[in-house]
């Protein structure tokens, strides 16, 4: 879980040059990265790096879904917290297992997810922040940059809104 100053830098300009939807990118990233290596862990038989990367996976889905806008964000908002809450359940699930085929499926449906939020921040596909998605997305990114500066090793490192 220990960033070079490179990638904190990186990290950190990312998250300060980010749209709305790029924060909540970001933070897609750090969970996939998170999972990886705690596959990695699970490989090396390092008990206690895999539980440092699977806890980490669960602060940032902690912070996924307790950031939706609930009111406003419609389905999006509501299919979005029952996808962070199936993951959050597959993880455990890889943790206590520890099954590298458990964690790497949750990392295929985050891409997935990932992928859709990728088309939502393209210049071409950008829609008025009024719409249900910008609206799922906007109260999960006002707070996904103190994760990410949290993440990179600025701020605080309390993660929950």
């Amino acid at each position: 879980m220990k960033k070079n100053q490179t990638e904190l830098t990186y990290l950190r300009a990312a998250a300060q040059n980010a749209t709305s939807v790029g924060l909540v990118i970001l933070l897609y990233d750090l969970l996939i990265a998170d999972l990886e290596r705690a596959i990695k862990a699970i490989a090396e038989h390092d008990i206690e790096k895999r539980s440092a990367e699977v806890n980490h996976a669960f602060l940032i889905l902690q912070q996924l879904e307790g950031s939706l806008d609930r009111n406003n964000g419609g389905d999006a908002a509501k299919h979005l917290s029952r996808f962070y809450s199936a993951v959050r359940c597959k993880v455990l699930e890889g943790q206590i297992k520890a099954s590298p085929e458990i964690l790497r499926q949750q990392i295929d449906l985050i891409l997935d997810v990932r992928k859709a939020w990728q088309q939502v921040d393209t210049p071409s596909h950008r829609v008025p922040a009024a719409t249900t998605e910008q609206s799922a997305a906007s109260s999960e990114s006002q707070s996904a940059k103190a994760a990410v500066a949290s993440a990179s090793g600025s701020g605080t490192s309390n993660w929950t809104a």
